[in-house]
């Protein structure tokens, strides 16, 4: 199988909120240069499953591009949407669970190989798309991740148990500050207008917020 690397991206929601987020995913993706329409057909027919039966999740499993304003486009091999239930069968009545939109990438697609850094150019784009999902899913962060780290520094914020600096390059809500007071050595983080970034330096040619100019 090929190797991933990933824009990791969650909200809370319930049964009657679900379809509202998905539509909030929706315009963030556009918003961030998704102009395939079986890409944003396929998100809005996406629904609550209703019994054990159903998957807690689908895949759009075919490529496209995302081509945010100004700088080149990247290749998705594909998307996820993943739930993450409170209990096995939902419900209306349910507390808020969480929704995953995790943003497929291939490896040789932002790399030479996979012990280079990402190639020079990439950081711009993968940093515009996330500045758009971190605007409309300002809950816990959005992060690029490789498949060691996936879902790790979600769930040590939201479990409180483990370490949350498990990501290549993240953003973050002013609300999460006091999560990220001790930076570890080998990381360098910048200020954004929904938050604050770190990223990885030796996984970049370049640090992605240095690649491009924010609005």
């Amino acid at each position: 199988m090929p190797e991933y690397v990933q824009i990791q991206t969650y909200a809370t929601c319930t049964a009657r909120t679900f379809p509202e987020v998905l539509q909030q995913y929706k315009e963030a993706i556009e918003r961030a240069g998704c102009k395939d329409q079986n890409v944003l057909n396929w998100l809005a027919q996406i629904k609550w499953p209703t019994s054990d039966d159903d998957g807690f999740g689908d895949i759009y499993a075919a490529p496209f591009a995302l081509t945010p304003a100004g700088v080149a486009g990247v290749e998705c091999d594909g998307m996820e949407v993943s739930l993450y239930l409170n209990a096995a069968v939902p419900s209306l009545e349910q507390p808020p669970s969480w929704v995953g939109f995790n943003l497929l990438f291939a490896l040789e697609t932002v790399k030479e190989h996979a012990i280079a850094t990402y190639k020079a150019g990439v950081g711009g784009t993968l940093w515009l798309i996330m500045n758009e999902l971190a605007g409309a899913f300002p809950e816990p962060g959005v992060y690029f991740t490789d498949e060691w780290q996936d879902n790790r520094s979600w769930r040590a914020l939201t479990e409180h148990v483990g370490d949350p600096w498990q990501f290549d390059l993240a953003i973050f809500p002013r609300a999460l500050a006091n999560r990220f007071e001790m930076i570890p050595a080998g990381f360098q983080g910048t200020v954004v207008e929904h938050g604050f970034s770190f990223a990885q330096v030796n996984r970049w040619e370049k640090l992605p917020w240095l690649e491009v100019a924010i609005a």
